[in-house]
């Protein structure tokens, strides 16, 4: 009786510990592979299923220890969205033509709160595409303030996206909220606000594989807010010497990536030069970082606008190793360093710029 009982336990246990999936769906426009991925910590993925079909239906099987984030995607199309493994059926409709109106029903705990929040994409994305209809209709048309004014609206959608995001994430503790950040994670890191919301995880959230994938980024990016220890560089001045940003001491620096062929940052080095003239008897030092390809165009555009101050590059333009380290994806881009390499001040330009420099030489 003892022993029936044990037995009895174990097998609760596992039908409790593996969970049994079976997705049924049909992606329409497709004839081709489609697969079933999973991703670990470090963002490499893992096939759990592999369908090649010729009328877009498939069946994927398996089974689960825990809720597992896993993706769909239709190979060689725009084709890729979330599901989450638990026990139960589910049953899948997508079309490669419309690669934004997938749905998935069925499946356990975790997916129908995703299908929760997902209600709410829809309808932001809904509204937002109305909005950006009007946006197309009106470029290259001579109604200046009123392509300005759609692009603000656009804006104020993705900001309701964000908020709608931060409080699911507060009020879940749980893989949903994790594979939410890593999902949107190169769209995080680029508005630098991956850290920010990482914060808003509970410590389950943060146990899980997408959690535990998203950490390392959220670290890199909070370094590059206000109030982190900027990254240090090291790269060659014109001349083919060292240079490093923590080898410059200096009680403010601007790390000031630009380019030679970048109009705007050429338009943007005067305010620069005059800042520089006006605080460097003060205390303040400028290390330009370029993104040039070519030495002598970077030589040529340091002295055509008369830049006074510390240059370095590796020559690598978008290639560089600045790019990934200050996550730059566009220039000028300014950040304002006090005598410990913190970041005071990012993306500042004009009378902004000016005002942080005096506020880090006054302290």
């Amino acid at each position: 009786m003892k022993n029936l009982v044990i037995l009895v336990g174990l097998l609760l246990i596992g039908l409790q510990v593996f969970g049994q999936f079976k997705i049924n769906g049909e992606i329409k426009n497709h004839g081709g592979r489609i697969l079933l991925l999973v991703q670990d910590v470090t963002g490499k993925y893992d096939t759990l299923g592999n369908s090649l079909t010729a009328d877009g239906k498939f069946c994927f099987t398996g089974k689960v220890k825990q809720p597992t984030a896993a993706e769909i995607c239709a190979v060689n199309t725009r084709l890729r969205f979330p599901v989450f493994l638990e026990k139960g059926d589910y049953d899948v409709r997508a079309d490669v033509e419309q690669p934004k109106s997938y749905e998935v029903l069925g499946g356990g705990k975790m997916q129908k709160l995703r299908n929760e929040f997902r209600k709410k994409e829809l309808m932001l994305q809904h509204e937002r595409d109305s909005i950006r209809k009007e946006y197309e209709k009106s470029y290259g048309k001579d109604d200046y303030f009123g392509i300005l004014q759609i692009k603000g609206l656009l804006m104020q959608y993705e900001d309701l996206y964000d908020e709608a995001e931060d409080e699911f994430l507060k009020a879940n503790d749980n893989i949903v909220s994790a594979s939410l950040l890593a999902w949107r994670k190169d769209r995080l890191m680029e508005k630098k606000n991956l850290s920010k919301k990482y914060d808003l995880l509970g410590k389950k959230a943060k146990a899980t594989i997408p959690g535990c994938y998203v950490k390392p980024y959220a670290e890199k990016i909070a370094a590059l807010i206000v109030g982190g220890i900027a990254p240090d560089l090291q790269m060659q001045t014109p001349d083919g010497k060292p240079l490093s940003i923590y080898g410059v001491k200096a009680k403010a620096k601007i790390i000031d990536f630009w380019a030679s062929w970048c109009g705007p940052c050429r338009a943007e080095n005067p305010n620069v030069k005059k800042v520089y003239e006006k605080y460097k008897s003060k205390g303040l030092e400028i290390i330009g970082v370029s993104l040039d390809v070519k030495v002598d165009a970077w030589r040529k555009a340091i002295e055509a606008d008369g830049l006074s101050w510390l240059h370095m590059s590796d020559l690598k333009g978008w290639n560089s190793i600045v790019t990934d380290v200050y996550q730059i994806h566009g220039i000028p881009m300014l950040f304002v360093l006090d005598e410990n390499n913190r970041i005071v001040g990012e993306g500042l330009r004009g009378e902004e710029l000016e005002k942080c420099v005096q506020k880090v030489l006054a302290q």
